[in-house]
């Protein structure tokens, strides 16, 4: 028991110095179309205005995203499509979603 305790400790201090803090004045979502179909989409609308042609990618700015060890301020972008609805939470600088 004695040996686990240190050993627990210093996997712990790994695991914490391994996070990393981010940091971005305005993230991006990217929305990647891996079908053969073209998607009709909208970003937060129940119209689609927009067409993502096969294989083609469509992207949004987020705003800024803010995550370190004590606070964390992330987004949620709502991607709506006639292949389905999605909402997806930005965690990072650049996030990258494929759909089908």
């Amino acid at each position: 028991m004695k040996k686990i305790i240190p050993i627990l400790l210093f996997a712990i201090a790994i695991f914490a110095s391994c996070s990393k803090d981010i940091e971005c004045d305005n993230a991006q979502l990217c929305i990647k179309n891996i079908s053969s179909d073209t998607i009709l989409y909208c970003w937060g609308c129940n119209y689609y205005e927009d067409t993502l042609l096969p294989y083609g990618k469509a992207c949004t700015d987020v705003g800024p995203i803010s995550i370190k060890r004590n606070s964390e301020s992330t987004s949620t972008v709502f991607f709506d499509s006639d292949h389905g609805s999605y909402a997806i939470e930005v965690r990072d600088c650049y996030v990258e979603k494929e759909i089908d």
